[in-house]
Order: C-alpha cells, then sequence, then structure tokens
C-alpha cells in the first residue's frame, strides 16, 4: 500500500427547524465507490465516510479529529447535488483551517459545472475535478504521493502560481471502462451498514432510525444522455459542457449481474435502484440485459426503475420475466398537456400512448409509479390539471400505486439555467455563489453540529 491516505467524503444537506436538526440527500453519489475502488486497485488507501451518518451515530464525531487520527493527505468532497454547495464549502472551509496540510479537492457534477468560480471564491479549495474522476483521482494521489506536479492529470482545474488553470487532456469513461470500474464494495465505506438503511430524511433526535428492513442500493448502467430536457443538468448539452462526454457507454451485463449478485449474497441488499434510459428509440442494451437478469435470478429480484421516455412492451416483457410482482416502474409524463410535454420533454409520448401502455403494465401485472411535476413557469391552472390527470389515472388502472406531484428545481447546466428569459424564470440561480446561498439553512456546518 502506498503512504498516501485519501478520503471521499459525502455531506448531506442540514435543516433547522425550530431547533430540530434534520438532513436529506443522504445517499451518496454512487460514483465515490468507483473512485474509491480505483484508489484501492492502485495501492492506495482510501475510505468513504458519510458525514450524515457519522453523527447521527456519535454527536461528537468530527471529521478534522479523524482526519489527524488517521493521517488522511486527501480528502475529497463530493459536490454533486446542489443542495448541498453550503454544506460542503462549510465544512472544508473548517477542515482546512484545523488540517490545513491536507489537500482538498471537489468532485460532482455541481463542483464540475462551477468549478473555475468556486476556486476562485474560496481560496481553501485546493482542487475540483471537473467531469468524470476515475483517472483524475488516481493521478491526484499519485502526483501528491510523489510530490510532481499536477499538469497532466486530466480533468483538474487547480491552482499554478497563483492562477487558475484546467488542464488540457479530457477523460470521459468508456463501456470497457465502466464495467470494470468497482461500484459497490461496503468494505470501503465507513459503517455501510447503517448507511445502507439510511431514510430520506435522517432527523439527528431521534433514535433507531437506520433499523428499516429493506436495504436498497442503486446500480450504475451507465453515463450518458442523447435528451435534453428542459429541467435537467444531466442532458446531452450539458454533459458535453460539464464533463466532454458525446456518446453513451454502458456497463456489461456480465458487470452489472455480478455486482447484484455479491449485494444480495453477501450483504443481503434486497431492492435495487435503476435510472439510466439514455435512448427510448433503441433499448437493445436494456431489453438484452434484463434477460440476462431473467436467466440468473429467475424473477427474484426487487428493482425500482426510473424510465426517462415510455416503457415500450418489449422492454415490459423482460421486466416481467427479471423481476418481482413487487418491482415497479417510474414512468414520468411531467404535466398532463401534450404541447407542453413535448416543449419541456426529450423523449415525447401522448396521453393515449401513455394509456396504452398503463393497460398492457395492468395485464402483465406490472407495477407503477406516475410522477408529475409543479412547473414554475406555467399557471396554476394548468398545473392542477396535471394533478387531476393523476387522479384519474390511479382510479383507472390498479397497476398504478402512487401518483406524484413535484415541484420541479432549478438545476445547474439545465436549459433553463442557460437561458431563462425564454422560459419565463425572471430571476432564477446562475453562479456556484447563488445556489450556495439559497442552500444555506443555517450557520452551523457539521463539524460545528453539537459542538
Amino acid at each position: 500500500m502506498k503512504n498516501l491516505k485519501c478520503l471521499l467524503i459525502h455531506t448531506p444537506k442540514l435543516h433547522n427547524e425550530n431547533g430540530i436538526i434534520t438532513s436529506e440527500i443522504n445517499y451518496c453519489a454512487m460514483g465515490l465507490f468507483s473512485l474509491a475502488g480505483e484508489l484501492i486497485k492502485n495501492n492506495f488507501d482510501a475510505k468513504i465516510i458519510n458525514l450524515g451518518i457519522e453523527k447521527y451515530l456519535s454527536k461528537e464525531f468530527l471529521l478534522s479529529k479523524y482526519i489527524k487520527e488517521n493521517n488522511i493527505e486527501l480528502i475529497a468532497f463530493s459536490l454533486h447535488w446542489n443542495q448541498t454547495s453550503y454544506d460542503v464549502i462549510e465544512t472544508a472551509r473548517i477542515i482546512k483551517e484545523k488540517c490545513p496540510n491536507v489537500f482538498i479537492t471537489l468532485g460532482g457534477y455541481s463542483a464540475s459545472f462551477f468549478a473555475k468560480e468556486i476556486l476562485e471564491n474560496f481560496s481553501f479549495i485546493d482542487s475540483v475535478m471537473k467531469g468524470e474522476g476515475e483517472l483524475s483521482i488516481v493521478k491526484l494521489a499519485d502526483a501528491l504521493y510523489k510530490n510532481k506536479s499536477l499538469e497532466d492529470i486530466p480533468n483538474l482545474y487547480w491552482r499554478k502560481n497563483s492562477k487558475i488553470i484546467l488542464n488540457k487532456n479530457i477523460y470521459v469513461a468508456t463501456s470497457e471502462d465502466l464495467s470494470k470500474f468497482e461500484f459497490f464494495n461496503p468494505n470501503n465505506m465507513l459503517h455501510y451498514k447503517e448507511y445502507s438503511k439510511i431514510p430520506y430524511i435522517l432527523n439527528y433526535s431521534e433514535n433507531n432510525q437506520l433499523t428499516t428492513i429493506s436495504t436498497t442500493q442503486g446500480i450504475c448502467l451507465g453515463r450518458g444522455c442523447l435528451g435534453n430536457c428542459i429541467w435537467c443538468g444531466g442532458g446531452y448539452n450539458a454533459e458535453k459542457e460539464v464533463t466532454g462526454r458525446t456518446s453513451l457507454s454502458y456497463r456489461s451485463s456480465k458487470s452489472v449481474i455480478s455486482e447484484i449478485k455479491n449485494m444480495k449474497e453477501k450483504y443481503n441488499i434486497n431492492l435495487f435502484r435503476f435510472s439510466f434510459d439514455p435512448n427510448p428509440k433503441d433499448r437493445s442494451y436494456l431489453i438484452n440485459l434484463f434477460n440476462e437478469l431473467a436467466n440468473e435470478f429467475k424473477g427474484n429480484i426487487n428493482i425500482i426503475y426510473n424510465m426517462d421516455g415510455l416503457p415500450c412492451k418489449n422492454f415490459l416483457d423482460t421486466f416481467k420475466k427479471a423481476c418481482s410482482k413487487d418491482s415497479i416502474l417510474v414512468i414520468s409524463p411531467v404535466c398532463y398537456s401534450e404541447k407542453l410535454r413535448k416543449k419541456y420533454k426529450s423523449f415525447y409520448y401522448t396521453n393515449s400512448q401513455l394509456e396504452q401502455i398503463l393497460k398492457y403494465m395492468e395485464t402483465q401485472e406490472i407495477k407503477a409509479e406516475i410522477y408529475f411535476s409543479i412547473i414554475p413557469e406555467i399557471n396554476k391552472e394548468e398545473n392542477e390539471k396535471s394533478k387531476k390527470y393523476g387522479e384519474y389515472l390511479k382510479n383507472k388502472y390498479k397497476c398504478i400505486s402512487e401518483v406524484n406531484n413535484y415541484e420541479m428545481i432549478i438545476v445547474p447546466a439545465s436549459p433553463w439555467t442557460k437561458n431563462p428569459q425564454k422560459y419565463n424564470l425572471g430571476n432564477i440561480p446562475r453562479t456556484f455563489l447563488d445556489y450556495y446561498n439559497i442552500n444555506k439553512s443555517f450557520d452551523e456546518s457539521f463539524e460545528k453540529l453539537f459542538n
């Protein structure tokens, strides 16, 4: 093992409501596991830590103390979701004060999009990995270990003689790369058993919140998207700008099945979440994958699958063979109005097509959850039509277990934020400091919480 210890950190978003401390965004970006896996594969010591779990288990936990006691030299904060902007930055600020010699890098989608601005405003951040970081973090650790220049590290924003620069070489993972990455290894995370039971909202004042029977884990199927949905920061144009990705990459069925078998047999994970449907016009990869899942698990696997487009009958047939009757397909029509749906959603379908598929799902006994959106730029009456249509669908099709109406969130790199005037959005967050300020719930960071 090389003598350089690395720590990868997930920081949830804190809330304080009348003295009741809670957190959301408790789930780690699954890329943290592949980053840790690549570091370990290259003989570096690496661990993942979820600050929410650590603070829940021990209010006395201090990240700075853990860093000092374990001689950590490189820490990487995940800043994927913009909602955690304030919490990540303020935790990093205190860590740099208490551990001035530790090298602090950021990664994740929001950090990537605002990389230069972050380095301009927060001098205690030493670098930002822009885009896909598996190769970058290994080369960064190696450069720090050997005391070399950071100039050859792909996707890296850093300071050279006080000047902020972005290295020219770009890394985007191929299908072959994704198939080799390790996206799940509980041994690489501190208190993984407790993390696998973490709720969507964690209340730090209530006991026994990590005792749920169900254990869940997300599965990476691939990267990239061919769509450009209005609200989404992960569409084709956004990916091209943020990560340099211009094509789809798929994990092999073999690597996905091996990972799921490991989770089920060794760690008793009983619910798997999929969210990758980048090209509804060609689902050959997904159909092949689910045929192989059917051959391997004989329908004894629980999956919740978020679909970007409308599932086709061929896919539904393979889904039925592969999955248990408790499995769920999540379908998001966005709104009742077909005209607005065409405007907002890249993978368009009509209400009639939606209902035809729901009817088929009912005959096949496949469960569905339907998501409509409360859209900020349209009037209340139009949003109400979507809500009522959802109620109509739930009453008509017994396969629908839930209909949800959620408020769309303005996220970095989405078409909304690139051209808000076009969509009548008015004053919306545009800079990193905007997101940092609007996501400040209260002054306490994880390092100050309960201390």
